[in-house]
């Protein structure tokens, strides 16, 4: 994965994050706790399989 693609993922999911979660909830509260919790999963997965394909790249 080259850097640019990695800055440019980071706040891609942060509003995909925020911007689902705001059409599912009317409360910004739990909005925006919804959003940085499902941010934290998808940037989880993303990172878990750069690793898994680094690794079996080798």
């Amino acid at each position: 994965m080259q850097l640019a693609a990695a800055v440019y993922a980071i706040p891609l999911s942060a509003g995909i994050s925020l911007v689902y979660c705001a059409s599912r909830f009317e409360m910004p509260e739990k909005i925006v706790r919804s959003a940085v919790l499902m941010f934290a999963k998808t940037i989880a997965a993303l990172v878990v399989l750069y690793l898994l394909l680094l690794y079996l790249s080798r």
